[in-house]
């Protein structure tokens, strides 16, 4: 067990969060946690900016508490705190749905027997006109590849503001031309 009395001669008597946070080595986020939740004892200006008035007296309690009973500090999971077991505090990915490039990404021509018709199957739900996010999501490929195939004229679109509208059997046809060339 560390001591922690040098803390009370090298710091004020009281402290703001953002040195509390520093002294106890755990983030802005951990600290207010333990400051709303009466973990420490400490004065609240309900203020945005230095609201916390905390004695060092209470810091040094916390911490010599937290090294005896480290359980009593462990955060919701939600919270990436340094004292749960690694098992618990690590962060599992959740692929968000919105982003297109969690939702589909077309096999290759050497996977499916007839690949024309694949395709059209991928695209049979979507409109004759589809915008890049909507090719994005079938195909995996990012906005720039699908405006750099709008710039060279290998699909045919609509340019409609700021948004490229592409025709859905020019962007079959380009895809399927494309595997077979990659075949060769």
């Amino acid at each position: 067990m560390s001591s922690y009395s040098f803390l009370i001669d090298r710091y004020p008597e009281y402290v703001t969060k953002d040195q509390f946070y520093k002294i106890c080595h755990i983030s802005k986020n951990t600290a207010r946690y333990y400051l709303e939740n009466g973990f420490i004892p400490c004065i609240d200006f309900g203020k945005k900016t230095r609201r916390y008035k905390i004695a060092i007296k209470d810091i040094v309690l916390f911490l010599e508490d937290r090294d005896k009973n480290p359980e009593k500090y462990y955060l919701p999971n939600h919270y990436n705190n340094p004292f749960l077991p690694g098992s618990i505090r690590r962060y599992k990915f959740k692929p968000r749905p919105d982003l297109y490039k969690y939702h589909y990404k077309l096999k290759g021509i050497n996977e499916v027997k007839d690949y024309k018709q694949y395709l059209e199957l991928q695209f049979a739900d979507y409109p004759d006109m589809l915008t890049g996010k909507q090719i994005q999501q079938v195909t995996g490929h990012s906005k720039d590849t699908v405006i750099s195939w709008c710039k060279s004229d290998k699909v045919k679109y609509i340019r409609c503001r700021n948004a490229y509208l592409l025709q859905k059997k020019s962007v079959i046809s380009y895809l399927f031309n494309r595997e077979l060339e990659l075949q060769q």
